[in-house]
């Protein structure tokens, strides 16, 4: 029979034992070191050396060079409309037409009526140069010639009162003829045919718009204003010249790159007190209506050149709360940030004011495997580039390896 003390102290020894067989298994497994991953890769370029525009930008609105209301300036019945709506009419085609007759009536009755003064200024005429004959043979007396030369000089009046009288009916019947004053594009007809117009004022029939060229309004502030005057001053005597330094380019809502060039051809002569702002304007060709009066437009305009400028990929700048920045690699492999100012965008490229100088690395991809201070490993586009040719070529290989074996088994 085995007694409790050495079963106890069988179990303390067994114990003891596995204990020390798991301490040199964890201090064997301690003495293989994992090797830490590599620091991320990150496509890293200088930024680009070049010359380029210095921009100003607005926000402005489109406005058709020349616009008119086509109203009715006589009373009268609509007879007609000569037009299709928003279509291209000429300077002076028929639009509308009202009612003719009463107006040519009163013509004819105005045409009359002259003819009835000039009748009576004969008469007068001739009953004065009897008088004033019978007045030398004493026949007449003073009087009678006076008023005779009255008569004379009453109807005179009258005929010029007649003659007022036929151009206002003749006024009045050109006035059924509605033609367009400008040429552009109409509207539509407001009024149909049948319908009274011109009672009590002029009813408004229709509109005519001319957008080509097409104005486009925008507001400069009062730094923008002394920049550019500053800028614009300054450049007089370099080779731009008057034309070059007053061209104005615009860009829709739906457009990218400006692609419409126009003259910047106004400028008001005073600042607004109340808002800050001055207003200006450019002008723009149209000849296909491209643009409409209205629209919400982009203008820039050019101030200055920018030499040896720094130019890094739009991508590579990113923004938080401060601002925009960029991601530097110094030459320990460190990942730096940097606070930029950013400039004009240029080709999709976007110029560094401040912040970089051209021999730094500036990552413009892999920004989010990238943390200021971490390590990260370099690569040029190039060597990018050489990698994904030399890992597709491997790939390559590997898999022609693999077809071969399958084919001699067939």
């Amino acid at each position: 029979m085995i007694k409790p003390s050495n079963v106890r102290l069988q179990s303390i020894c067994l114990a003891a034992m596995l204990g020390a067989i798991l301490l040199s298994g964890s201090f064997a497994c301690g003495d293989k070191k994992q090797k830490p991953p590599p620091p991320p890769a990150v496509t890293v370029s200088k930024p680009a050396t070049d010359t380029v525009t210095e921009w100003a930008e607005f926000t402005g609105t489109t406005k058709a060079f020349e616009s008119a209301e086509i109203r009715a300036r006589v009373e009268g019945f609509l007879d007609s409309v000569n037009f299709e709506p928003s279509s291209r009419v000429k300077k002076g085609q028929l639009l509308f037409v009202i009612e003719p007759k009463p107006y040519q009536a009163q013509l004819d009755q105005a045409l009359a009526d002259l003819a009835i003064k000039n009748a009576e200024l004969q008469l007068a005429e001739a009953t004065l140069i009897r008088k004033e004959n019978a007045y030398k043979d004493r026949a007449v007396s003073e009087v009678d010639v006076i008023q005779a030369r009255a008569e004379k000089t009453k109807a005179e009046a009258s005929i010029k009162a007649a003659e007022a009288a036929v151009e206002t009916a003749r006024i009045n019947l050109s006035y059924t003829s509605i033609h367009s004053p400008i040429p552009g594009m109409v509207s539509r007809n407001l009024v149909d045919v049948g319908n009274l117009v011109g009672r009590g004022e002029a009813t408004l029939l229709s509109s005519v718009v001319n957008d080509d060229p097409m104005y486009c309004y925008f507001s400069l502030s009062e730094s923008d204003l002394l920049q550019f005057m500053s800028r614009k001053n300054a450049r007089l005597d370099d080779e731009r010249t008057k034309k070059e330094r007053n061209t104005v380019f615009l860009e829709l809502a739906n457009e990218v790159g400006y692609p419409h060039e126009g003259v910047l051809d106004y400028i008001d002569n005073k600042v607004d007190p109340q808002t800050g702002t001055i207003q200006a304007r450019g002008r723009f060709a149209n000849p296909k209506g491209e643009l409409a009066s209205g629209l919400f437009a982009r203008v820039r305009i050019p101030i200055g050149l920018l030499k040896d400028a720094l130019l890094v990929p739009e991508v590579a700048l990113g923004t938080d709360q401060s601002g925009r920045y960029v991601y530097v690699v110094n030459n320990q492999n460190d990942v730096e940030y940097r606070r930029v100012k950013p400039g004009p965008l240029e080709k999709g490229m976007r110029v560094v004011l401040e912040g970089i100088k051209a021999d730094d690395r500036v990552i413009i991809k892999g920004l989010q495997r990238a943390r200021p201070g971490m390590k990260v490993t370099p690569m040029t586009p190039e060597e990018v580039k050489a990698q994904a040719q030399a890992q597709a070529a491997q790939a390559q290989k590997a898999q022609a390896q693999k077809d071969q074996p399958a084919k001699k088994g067939k």
